[in-house]
């Protein structure tokens, strides 16, 4: 379809337009589900289990807004004991159950994070409904009908709508069959969760039609990243042993890996635009050092350099406080200081990868410089201005959008190769998954597991750099 003969888009709607049946299905479904999270949607709630194991251990947890952690209590088995039997206390839910009872019931629960899940489970479709009200009352209102970038997002939201209310019902019972077979009547949802299901198909159909009037891609690389994260997240749901133990393990090897890769790109931006300068400048002293830099550190593998400067940088600062406080004895104090100097493990990590990169990412500034004619230095210099203003206010500006796709690839190389650092004791999302499974011998759910997560990482990076390059486009 070219661009301009939707007859939805670019100009305002006709009367007949507006009464499009895929319009009055869009409102019928709006209206439909908002009334139906008014009416009771899962009317009764778990507030209480008691886990009987073989050996006499008994386990009882009490829930006072939604069940949690009942289907790992039951799948973690005791040493030498099996799973005896499970009962449950059923009552009725706050605000007769209703959708919108159910959110208030989660979000004052004492703890919002293991229910958090679910309440973006119940948000979703209303999210939905939100965005699909917007595009319609903009394409009745506006003078440019049917707004295409506002499509996308609510086809979207209505595409994962009707999986999102299944998945709620599926938290009522903690993703357990043992627990709905229990009470499968009283955990059965009600009329408000049908209505619901009918309401978010019918907006689904209807942004299904709507979407067709679009150019925008029904599928975008967005859905990757979301879809290896649910697959993560429902392994933790359905299997929650291992796979939530493994979770809960690692998840703090998250933050320092972010926190290595963060640091070190900051660092490594800066090491590689002195490199890039030095390695476009005339000076021969200041393009040879530039020059041997680069050289020596890509000729020399990440895992030896992290190496060399955890175990073989403190004997180098030895030698040479020795070599110091020989010298003279006005040198004792720098010479002690630097055989007494031990970097942490953290900050030989960030250092390795500093200098490592450092020296790829110089080649790609020296190439975006190179990039820029040479008649836009010669202009700015006949303006008056010095070599480093012209590089600052003219050169480099232009060099950043050249540059931007090759830095955001070393970025997303960088957040894996971090995983290296856990050589150096670092406490990253590698050395976790690694303790992890010296402590169970679970090698294959861990790095599952690991690999998931880093998957998400490196996925929602590239999008971000797309996005952030599509934004700095130009045409040359």
């Amino acid at each position: 379809m070219e661009r301009g003969l939707s007859p939805l888009i670019g100009h305002r709607l006709l009367v007949e337009q507006r009464q499009n049946w895929r319009f009055i299905l869009l409102a019928s479904g709006i209206v439909l589900l908002l009334v139906a999270y008014l009416l009771p949607m899962f009317p009764n709630r778990i507030t209480d289990a008691r886990t009987e194991f073989s050996g006499g251990t008994i386990v009882e947890m009490a829930f006072p807004a939604l069940i949690y952690d009942q289907f790992y209590i039951q799948s973690k088995l005791p040493r030498d004991e099996s799973l005896d039997n499970v009962t449950i206390q059923v009552a009725p839910a706050r605000l007769g159950g209703s959708g919108y009872g159910w959110l208030a019931q989660a979000l004052s629960a004492p703890k919002l994070v293991p229910v958090l899940s679910f309440v973006v489970c119940m948000l979703v479709p209303l999210a939905a409904a939100a965005a699909s009200l917007a595009l319609l009352l903009l394409a009745w209102s506006s003078k440019f009908g049917l707004v295409e970038g506002l499509v996308g997002i609510a086809f979207s939201l209505a595409l994962v709508a009707p999986f999102a209310l299944a998945l709620s019902w599926l938290h009522q019972f903690d993703f357990s069959g043992l627990l709905l077979h229990l009470e499968p009547t009283y955990l059965a949802p009600s009329i408000g969760f049908w209505i619901a299901l009918l309401a978010t198909t019918l907006i689904l159909v209807a942004m299904t039609a709507l979407h067709q009037e679009s150019e925008q891609p029904m599928v975008t690389w967005w859905a990757l990243v979301f879809a290896v994260g649910f697959v993560a997240w429902l392994l933790v749901k359905t299997k929650p042993q291992p796979y939530l133990e493994i979770w809960r393990f690692i998840s703090d090897g998250i933050l320092v890996t972010l926190r290595i890769v963060v640091v070190s790109f900051v660092l490594i931006l800066l090491v590689s635009l002195v490199g890039g300068l030095g390695r476009v400048s005339k000076s021969p002293v200041i393009y040879g050092i530039a020059s041997l830099y680069v050289e020596l550190i890509r000729g020399i593998p990440l895992m030896v350099q992290l190496l060399f400067i955890w175990f073989a940088m403190p004997q180098l600062f030895d030698s040479i406080g020795f070599f110091l406080m020989n010298v003279s004895p006005s040198l004792n104090t720098i010479g002690q200081k630097l055989v007494d100097l031990r970097l942490s493990p953290f900050t030989a990590a960030v250092t390795g990868l500093t200098i490592c990169y450092g020296a790829y990412v110089s080649e790609i500034f020296r190439a975006g410089i190179s990039s820029i004619h040479r008649g836009q230095m010669e202009a700015a210099r006949s303006l008056g201005m010095s070599y480093l203003q012209a590089m600052r206010y003219v050169i480099l500006p232009q060099a950043i959008r050249v540059i931007l796709p090759p830095v955001g690839n070393e970025f997303v190389a960088l957040l894996k190769d971090s995983s290296l650092v856990s050589v150096l004791a670092v406490s990253d999302l590698t050395r976790r998954g690694r303790e992890y499974m010296a402590r169970t011998f679970l090698s294959f759910e861990t790095w599952i597991m690991v690999a998931l997560c880093y998957l998400v990482l490196t996925l929602f990076s590239s999008r971000a750099v797309e996005l952030l390059e599509s934004k700095t486009r130009f045409e040359r």
